[in-house]
This record gives C-alpha cells, structure tokens and sequence, in this order.
C-alpha cells in the first residue's frame, strides 16, 4: 500500500499558506490570492492543497454524517446540526475555497506555465475533489469568476448543471496530461504526499472519480449515468487496495477524526458518535442473524454491553459506542479515505444492477454485478484489518451470499454505506434514493427536527454567514435546507 507522511518541513510550508489565507480573509478580500506563483514553489504548494483536501473530507464529513445518519450528536453546536437547525457548515466553507480551492487554482496555474503537465494533473484532479465536495453540499457556488480580484470581487454562483460537466472535462485534461512529457525538474515525488509522484495512480484516480460524478446523476437517467461510470472505470481504475487515495497521518501531524473526535473523548468533551441507526444495521438489529465483523473496527464501546448508537436528533440517550483512538478511522495515524478501491467495487456493482434495469424493488442481476458486491465486501475488510476467517463467514452468511439471481439494491447500498463510513459520499448516496428507509433500514426524520424543515429530511448546507453578508450574489443561490440540489431532482 502506497502511504506517505506528512514531514515537519512540509507542515511549515502549509502553516506559511494558512497564515496568509488567515489574514486576506481577515481583511474581507476572500478572492485575492496571497501566494504569489514568485514565491511560492509546485513543490510547496502540492502538499498543501493535498492536505487541505484530505481536512475537507474531514470538515464536510464530520456534519453530513449525522445527515446520512452514519453518526449522531451528543450536545453543542452538533445537536443543531443533527436537528436541521439553521445548518451553514462555515468552516468547511472556509476549507473549501480559501485554502483548497484557492491554492488548487494556483497550482494548475503555476504548473502549466511552468511547463510540468504532471503537476497540472494532480491540481485539476484535487480541485474538482473540493469542487464536487462544495457544490454537492451547498448547491450552486461561485467557480467561473472565483480567485479573480480585484478584477472580480463578487463572483456569481455557477450552476450545478454547469459545474458538472466542467469538472468532467477538468478529469478528461488530467488524465490527458498525466501521459503527457513531463521535464524532469518539475516532477512531483516526496512532495506528492499521496502517491510520491506515482502519474499512473493519479490517472486510476481520475478515472474513479468520472465514474462517481456520472453515478451521482442516475435521477437524470439512471441506465446512461451506470453505462457512463462503467466506462470510466473500464478505461483504468484502482486494482486494488493498494492505491486507494487516502492521506496517512502520524504523530506529529495527527488525524483529524483522532485530534477533534478521539482525544477529545478522554476529556470528557462528546460531541458526535456512532449514530442507531447506523449501528443497528451493523449489531443484528436491522438484519437478524447478522452481526458484521466490522464493528470493533468502526466504533468502541464504552462497556461490555452490546453495541447500542445514539438516536439522531435526541443528544445524549445512553450509547455505548464511541469513535474513539482504538477504532481504525480515529488513531492519530490513521489515513483519512477520499477514495477507495472498495467504494469503487461497491459503485460498480449498483451500477451494474441499474445498467441491467434494476430497481429499488427488483431482486437479481448479473453475475458481474454480483461478482462486484462480493469484492467490495472484501475489500472493505480486508482494508480495515479484519481476519480473513471473519471475512470469509460474512461472505459466506446467508444474508450476504445471495447469489446474483437474489441480489438487491438494499444490500449493495448496506455495504456501500459501510465502505463510505466517515465519507461525504455517504450522503450523496442516502439524497439520491430519498432516504429511502427500505435501503437504509432505520432511516427516519431526527428527533428534535427543526418545525421550518416541514418534515422533510435536509438536503444541503446554508451558506455561511460571513458569504452572505459579504457577496451580493448569493442571493441566487440561496435556497432552503429542505431544497434539492440539482442532480437530486
């Protein structure tokens, strides 16, 4: 498995960004970039921007899990998240454009007129990972006229219908560009904090990231869109575990599921933890009989009693699991997941269940199909450390190994949602087929809910305050929680 760590002299140079996007946010230009391309080298800026991708898969993840109610909050400003309560996620936000997205756009910048292709690759490939995260989770967002000041202070909000296909065509130009000659000088390595310069696994990256941007679009047409990502992957994804796209942290530069969740814990300061529903599909609740080998991986328990989640909504009711430093997401030197060969596995088999006509009410498909599931299954384990005798009795259980003439969308998205645990991609799924709770057993409406969501379950952020007041645009683009985006309709 391909892993890189972040060293000290590496974190200086980022710290060295975050302090001047701090301070020109601080002075309210939030479009004029701080970094001139004279001072600030490829090398330098990579691992920032793969850092501060990785932080924002942290950040959007850490709210939209209670909203795929993979998690559930204890108290504080969680609880209001997890009720829908005035939710505008600020500092993913901040993450988002001010550092990623900012210094994405310099790099491509800088790389191309540099002359290095592959260091233009990597950029377009990270900016459309925090393109997609912002406008999946906020709706439309400002992109064409962004990093423009002071020529553009105010950028309009482009339209989702637009984005996507721009960032499809941003992958189309990575993939391109990776093949391409490349001077030797301008050659990422030790800076490429992800794949040490590796231009192959980079182009496998791209490749699974156009497929999970087509799947996203299966309300516009679910057979083109399943046809569209097979084809993606077809062209040369991941083979396996050993090139997921992951960051792995270490003890200096510490996890964030570890420093804002798992240390956190021991101080007696909780905050959100495994969710009941989460949980009961996992524990023998949900499905009887079955009892994954994956729990004492994904959460800890606080006692010898069974695995018991907290009810989204409800605050502290009583569980006793936790995502503490024993777990395999929160160790201080856990990698955080961006994308995996088992989300792929996983992905390719729904979309061979909808390519074969599949439904959320039909039972079978192909043995492609079939074949796909069983490896994402797999994969899943084998990625978090579970033995190979417990993988075997899971895939072997009856209520796994169906057969392909049994196979249903419930259990491709049971194991999807798994795969996805701690993932912003976790609630583009649950958006995509309603919250259907006969594919996601247990899902209903949190307790507590917010009366101006109308009952209905969110389906975006609120922008934050500080954009609101600041960019007059952004009254096009605000809509309420309870509104779809656009490839939700």
């Amino acid at each position: 498995m391909q892993k890189r760590t972040l060293y000290y002299t590496t974190l200086i140079c980022m710290l060295a960004l975050a302090a001047g996007c701090k301070k020109f946010v601080e002075s309210g230009n939030v479009n004029i970039n701080p970094n001139r391309p004279s001072t600030v080298t490829l090398n330098t800026l990579l691992p920032a921007v793969e850092y501060y991708t990785s932080s924002n898969h942290f950040q959007v993840a850490y709210t939209t899990s209670l909203f795929s109610q993979q998690m559930a909050s204890y108290q504080g400003g969680p609880l209001t998240d997890d009720q829908n309560r005035d939710v505008r996620m600020g500092v993913a936000y901040t993450g988002l454009y001010q550092n990623a997205l900012t210094n994405g756009k310099l790099l491509i910048d800088q790389a191309k007129a540099l002359g290095s292709p592959f260091y233009t690759a990597i950029g377009r490939i990270l900016l459309v990972m925090n393109l997609s995260l912002a406008t999946d989770t906020y709706g439309d967002v400002p992109f064409s006229e962004a990093f423009q000041a002071p020529v553009v202070l105010y950028p309009h909000y482009d339209k989702q219908e637009i984005l996507y296909p721009l960032m499809q065509k941003y992958l189309d130009s990575a993939i391109l560009e990776s093949q391409q000659a490349n001077p030797a000088t301008l050659k990422p390595a030790s800076d490429d904090l992800i794949y040490a310069g590796d231009m192959n696994a980079w182009r496998q990256t791209a490749n699974f990231l156009k497929a999970r941007l087509s799947m996203h679009l299966t309300k516009k047409g679910a057979v083109a869109a399943a046809n569209a990502a097979l084809a993606s992957l077809s062209a040369g994804a991941y083979p396996d575990n050993s090139k997921d796209c992951q960051l792995v942290y270490n003890d200096k530069n510490l996890n964030p599921w570890y420093s804002n969740i798992a240390v956190k814990l021991t101080t007696g300061n909780y905050y959100i933890a495994p969710s009941k529903r989460f949980v009961d599909a996992l524990n023998g609740t949900a499905y009887p009989g079955l009892v994954d080998p994956r729990l004492p991986f994904l959460m800890d328990k606080k006692t010898n009693a069974a695995y018991t989640g907290l009810q989204n909504g409800a605050g502290n009711t009583g569980n006793t699991t936790d995502l503490s430093s024993n777990t395999y997401f929160a160790k201080s030197n856990s990698p955080v997941l961006m994308a995996t060969y088992a989300e792929q596995k996983l992905l390719e088999a729904e979309a061979r269940f909808l390519a074969n006509g599949g439904t959320a009410t039909s039972v079978g498909s192909t043995q492609a199909a079939y074949s796909a599931y069983i490896a994402g299954i797999v994969a899943n384990m084998q990625k978090l450390g579970v033995p190979a005798a417990s993988i075997a009795a899971d895939t072997s259980h009856p209520q796994v190994a169906v057969g392909s003439s049994k196979l249903t969308l419930e259990l491709i998205l049971r194991e999807k949602q798994i795969a996805l645990y701690l993932h912003p991609e976790a609630w583009v799924d649950v958006r995509r087929y309603d919250y259907n709770p006969a594919l996601f057993r247990g899902m209903a409406l949190p307790l507590g809910q917010d009366p101006a969501m109308g009952g209905q379950f969110i389906r975006r952020s609120g922008f934050p305050l500080d954009e609101v007041n600041r960019n007059p645009n952004v009254k096009d683009a605000i809509q309420a929680l309870n509104a779809k985006v656009w490839w939700d309709q």
